[in-house]
């Protein structure tokens, strides 16, 4: 079911006041500024497609910004604008799309969004956890402009503009949608900013060395699990999966690999002096399963080897 924000059966002072708070409650918040001196109108309509919220928005000139970084705001945003220019700036990289262009960006992240002629586009808000399934390297493509003048671009417009005309649905049926229009804008991204696997491969490398990176720094947690792993480096648990997977390991193997590895280097270092301070400190919790595997991987039971030291 749709729902209306419409500002014109309100008075001339209240309006803008009346949008902010709409937009932000239905976006993120924002600082918003009005871009001309005329009397301030704006219609927004929105409804749901399974865990996507799709909306669009109208408006006379105005500008979003968004300062801070907020974890908590677990959506990307991808704007088909139907207006003749838009900008988005996103990690110091600025997009200017004409009508008919898409671009994605984060939610999460400082964003600027700025309509000098008005405001009109079609935005879905899609939950992170679904974006990251289907575009993996989204990082890469945010605040770039995925032109409609691509053979790739125009059929992902087209889509986004046929499931937005469409009528109610089962839930089911529009993640079906969903998660098929977002293949197809991946597939999109990918055709027109990379040029072959060649340069994938290095951001894939760089995903997997940014991920190792999380897990040494956080050895001690005993709380990490692949979910919360995927969602603290902002990938999906399916592509953390595969990343270790063509190293022929998983994310927690290899987690706990690293841990027996920092206590075997703790306890030859003479770090602790006793066993289980090492074993608690690099996030194990049962210690005759430790006391086990350590010595089965050095030859040495890490008491054997706390005593030589």
């Amino acid at each position: 079911m749709a729902i209306l924000y419409p500002t014109k059966d309100l008075g001339a002072k209240e309006r803008f006041d009346y949008w902010q708070d709409v937009v932000c409650s239905t976006y993120a918040p924002t600082d918003n500024r009005k871009l001309s001196d005329e009397q301030f109108d704006g219609l927004l309509n929105v409804k749901t497609l399974g865990s996507v919220t799709f909306s669009q928005i109208k408006s006379l000139p105005i500008e979003y910004e968004r300062h801070r970084r907020d974890d908590n705001n677990d959506h990307f945003f991808i704007s088909l604008s139907l207006c003749p220019e838009a900008h988005v700036t996103q990690n110091d990289r600025r997009s200017i799309q004409r009508a008919g262009d898409i671009v994605l960006f984060d939610s999460a992240q400082p964003y600027v969004c700025s309509f000098p002629e008005g405001d009109n586009q079609i935005v879905l808000a899609v939950p992170r956890p679904l974006l990251l399934e289907h575009i993996s390297n989204a990082e890469h493509f945010l605040s770039r402009t995925l032109e409609s003048q691509s053979a790739l671009g125009s059929l992902a417009k087209t889509m986004l503009m046929e499931i937005w005309s469409t009528q109610a649905l089962p839930d089911s049926v529009g993640e079906r949608l969903n998660s098929s229009f977002l293949d197809v804008l991946s597939t999109a991204f990918e055709s027109a900013f990379e040029t072959s696997d060649i340069t994938r491969k290095p951001h894939q490398t760089e995903q997997l060395q940014r991920i190792k990176q999380f897990l040494l720094a956080n050895l001690h947690d005993q709380e990490l699990t692949i979910d919360t792993v995927a969602q603290a480096t902002y990938v999906s648990p399916r592509t953390l999966n595969r990343l270790f997977a063509k190293e022929g390991t998983t994310a927690i193997r290899w987690l706990w690999h690293q841990r027996l590895s920092a206590c075997h280097n703790a306890l030859l270092k003479g770090r602790f002096q006793h066993v289980s301070d090492a074993a608690l400190t690099f996030g194990f919790t049962n210690l005759s399963h430790f006391s086990r595997a350590f010595k089965n991987t050095y030859g040495v039971s890490p008491q054997q080897l706390l005593h030589h030291h």
